[in-house]
């Protein structure tokens, strides 16, 4: 199995987190090497050879003060007192005899400190460099290591550079072929979305940028990102904003071109409760968006449970009314749990003909939205 770092090369960031690692792994190991090697040396020198010359120091201060206090008794002491100038002569001399003998103790110790000092701090010095030549000697057996990969990594950095400056060559070469067949001939270039799929994995039979008309007094228009999807009409503001819907279920509604406009590539998607108004932005787009409504319209009766009462809607009547049920089928019709008509008639205002209030209406109005009886769709 293939390493990582041998099928994607790493970055630069990469490197240098792993330089820094080696770096800090490094210094810890001078760090530790100086603590053992030299700390400790000077620390023992100091500790022992330096503590015991201090002593010997003060002892011969002491014995120093001594002998002076003494030569000065002897120097006072009276000639017509012979026991104190005896007395005084061989406390100095008893003085001197000690003073002399610590002398040679403390030159003794100023002697070896001396000589152990120039060797001390040399061997402390010599451990620094080998704990050095150490640090060194380990840090290039750890960079060793990483002299293949190195490598490897400098020749897929040549390589980058020569497949970027092919990929640069064909984009030019590409470039240059656009603009020259501009120059040669005059042609729009229309980039949008005009396809559309009713039967798509992700449930998006079409998606795009319209113009909407608001339904405030102002009629203003705004440019929405729309979508059809799950049988309905649905736009947000944003890619990522929450879904408004402006048609709940797309049986229920109907859509057409709009001339009677000063805005061009205008259609209207007329529902049961409210009309609205969509600008799209060329002639093909605005068919291709009627075409992709009606091919909704037309998969969302088809997937329906109420289909066979749909191919059984009665043609005879005009083209903006149609019978909602067949009167000839009661008994399948009050087999199924809940019919269109149920459903339709379900909604507020549409128990009764819009025209007589007469009550169960059975026929619609496509363009109007609206529920009639038979009569007044006989006169519509």
């Amino acid at each position: 199995m293939q390493r990582v770092a041998d099928i994607v090369p790493p970055s630069s960031s990469a490197l240098n987190i792993i330089t820094s690692a080696l770096w800090c792994l490094l210094t810890a190991i001078l760090f530790d090497q100086a603590q053992r090697s030299v700390k400790q040396q000077l620390h023992n020198f100091v500790k022992e050879d330096v503590r015991k010359f201090k002593e010997t120091k003060k002892h011969f201060d002491r014995v120093r003060e001594d002998m002076e206090i003494a030569q000065v008794k002897n120097a006072q002491a009276p000639r017509n007192k012979p026991h104190e100038v005896e007395e005084a002569t061989s406390s100095l001399s008893i003085t001197r005899k000690c003073f002399r003998h610590l002398a040679l103790d403390y030159v003794l110790q100023i002697n070896v400190l001396q000589a152990k000092k120039k060797f001390e701090i040399l061997d402390a010095m010599l451990s620094f460099m080998n704990a050095q030549y150490s640090l060194f000697q380990q840090g290039y057996n750890l960079l060793d290591e990483l002299d293949p990969y190195m490598k490897k990594l400098a020749a897929d950095l040549d390589q980058l550079v020569i497949d970027s400056a092919m990929e640069k060559r064909e984009m030019e070469h590409k470039h240059a072929t656009i603009q020259q067949r501009t120059l040669m001939q005059d042609f729009s270039y229309d980039d949008s979305k005009v396809e559309f799929n009713v039967d798509a994995p992700n449930g998006v039979v079409m998606e795009g940028y319209l113009f909407k008309r608001a339904s405030n007094a102002f009629k203003t228009w705004n440019r929405r990102w729309f979508s059809i999807q799950n049988n309905q009409l649905v736009y947000q503001k944003k890619l990522k904003d929450v879904l408004t819907v402006v048609v709940e279920d797309l049986r229920l509604c109907s859509v057409k071109p709009y001339e009677d406009i000063e805005r061009r590539f205008c259609f209207e998607v007329v529902s049961p409760f409210k009309s609205c108004m969509l600008q799209a932005e060329s002639e093909k787009l605005r068919q291709a968006w009627i075409q992709a409504v009606q091919a909704s319209i037309a998969s969302a009766y088809k997937e329906s449970p109420d289909t066979y009462y749909i191919e059984h809607l009665d043609r005879t009547a005009s083209p903006s009314t149609s019978s909602i049920d067949s009167a000839s089928e009661p008994r399948e019709r009050s087999a199924r749990p809940e019919t269109i008509l149920q459903r339709i008639q379900s909604l507020p205002g549409n128990e009764q003909c819009c025209d007589c209030s007469q009550a169960d209406p059975r026929w619609a109005s496509i363009n109007l939205g609206i529920l009639l009886c038979i009569e007044c769709s006989g006169i519509h």
